[in-house]
């Protein structure tokens, strides 16, 4: 089982903790650029359209 009087890892491995870090980081960057992307749409307004009105018959 285990062995409780072997010495603690002395050089532990740090590529896997960085790694994840770093792809966090890269993915809340690239959902922020994507957002503002979006948001910043500028040839997509809206266009309004007005009822028509008739001209009012003076009978």
């Amino acid at each position: 089982m285990y062995k409780i009087h072997e010495q603690p890892e002395s050089d532990p491995a740090t590529g896997l903790p960085i790694a994840v870090m770093l792809l966090s980081v890269a993915a809340i960057a690239i959902y922020l650029v994507v957002g503002a992307e979006i948001l910043s749409d500028k040839g997509g307004q809206g266009t309004v359209y007005l009822p028509k009105l008739e001209a009012e018959s003076s009978s």
